[in-house]
C-alpha cells in the first residue's frame, strides 16, 4: 500500500497547506488518484517507473508540480509501513 499526500505551496514557499491525503494499493493506482486531483497539472516527471524506483532507494517520492491555472503543489507517495 502507498500513502498520498498533495499539499499546495504558497508563492513565497514558505507555507504547505495540506489538500489530499489517501492511500493507494499499487503506484499505478496513486498517480491515478493524483490525476483526479490534479488534472490540470504537469506530471510529465511522474511515471510509474520514476516513483517506484524512488520508492525503493530512498522510501518515499516527492516532486513540485504546476497547475495550468499557476497553482504550485507538492506530491509525496510514499509505502506504508
Amino acid at each position: 500500500m502507498f500513502r498520498i499526500a498533495v499539499s499546495r505551496l504558497t508563492d513565497d514557499g514558505w507555507r504547505i497547506t495540506p489538500e489530499l491525503r489517501e492511500t493507494a494499493m499499487t503506484v499505478d493506482e496513486a498517480l491515478l488518484a493524483l490525476g483526479r486531483h490534479l488534472p490540470t497539472a504537469d506530471t510529465s516527471g511522474i511515471g510509474g517507473d520514476a516513483v517506484q524506483r524512488s520508492v525503493n532507494r530512498v522510501n518515499d517520492f516527492r516532486r513540485d508540480v504546476s497547475t495550468g491555472d499557476g497553482g504550485r503543489y507538492r506530491v509525496v507517495i510514499a509505502p506504508m509501513m
